[in-house]
């Protein structure tokens, strides 16, 4: 059967079209599986480079704890952050800001430090109220107590205390044994000699700052007592008697000199500086005891 010349050109022509529609097809197809397959590479490389970081929630002072409740966990691109950036196994129960932190702040190893203070079974919470504290002291900042005598000369007591707790004239800090009997010794003689005071200097960033070394020696009493006594730990009598060597005796002669210069108002005075710190210890109580009815 012959076929007319024009249906033959037709059906070639659709086949033509149906051969190209193809091909368009085909290379259409390839075109999306080659950027899907570019896309993919693209969001692996982004999830390559992506890590979990932790940011502050609220701003961190320095020499403040620093623990997983003040962190939110952020992902970020490693080139945006730190390379030193902290995980929540850095973070410890020592964990300080070495410095002022803000908001939001991306953690890094480099803005922290970890606190050199044991937890041991001598540390207690103790409460002084006869010490002069700086106008501008606060919950967590760190002081020296210091003992400045009427001759002038100055000794660091205890070092780098945090504040627990503070009211108008009185701060809680944690101290260990060999401290509380040093601080008393100090306490005790700057009653003796009027003249003399106890006083408290702020650290400026306390978690970037070494610990003062203390250089008030207490009485060979006092390092009687805390040589003898089981509650204190071997480090903290080693670091003690190293203190006081036939080179800082010198010192503590001396301040035992200021005390034989008070002479028989010595008594007097210890008296009334305890009176004045017994009067102060109730009267702080009962205020937090009126400030517990007033919640109420």
């Amino acid at each position: 059967m012959a076929v007319n010349p024009m249906q033959k050109k037709a059906r070639n022509s659709m086949l033509i079209g149906v051969i190209i529609g193809l091909l368009i097809g085909c290379l259409g197809i390839a075109f999306f599986f080659m950027q899907a397959a570019n896309y993919k590479k693209q969001i692996d490389q982004i999830a390559a480079n992506e890590v979990k970081a932790y940011a502050l929630k609220n701003d961190i002072k320095s020499g403040t704890s620093i623990t997983a409740n003040d962190l939110i966990q952020v992902s970020a691109s490693k080139d945006s952050i730190p390379t030193d950036y902290i995980t929540i196994n850095d973070i410890t129960d020592k964990t300080i800001a070495k410095v002022d932190l803000t908001k939001g702040l991306v953690l890094s190893k480099s803005m922290v430090n970890e606190l050199g203070e044991e937890i041991t079974s001598d540390l207690r919470e103790q409460q002084y109220n006869m010490i002069v504290l700086p106008q501008y002291l606060d919950v967590d900042n760190y002081i020296d107590i210091r003992i400045q005598l009427p001759n002038g000369q100055d000794y660091i007591v205890v070092s780098k205390k945090r504040i627990k707790r503070i009211s108008e004239d009185t701060i809680w800090i944690d101290m260990y044994e060999q401290e509380t009997l040093t601080m008393s010794r100090a306490i005790v003689e700057a009653y003796i000699m009027k003249g003399s005071k106890l006083y408290a200097t702020t650290y400026i960033e306390a978690g970037n700052q070494e610990n003062a070394i203390p250089t008030y020696i207490p009485s060979g009493e006092v390092i009687n007592l805390i040589n003898a006594d089981k509650n204190i730990t071997d480090k903290a009598k080693a670091e003690l008697n190293a203190r006081y060597t036939d080179d800082l005796r010198a010192r503590r002669q001396d301040i035992n000199a200021q005390i034989n210069a008070v002479g028989e108002q010595a008594q007097s005075n210890l008296e009334s500086g305890i009176e004045q710190e017994i009067t102060k210890a109730k009267e702080s109580r009962k205020e937090y005891l009126d400030s517990l009815n007033v919640a109420e």
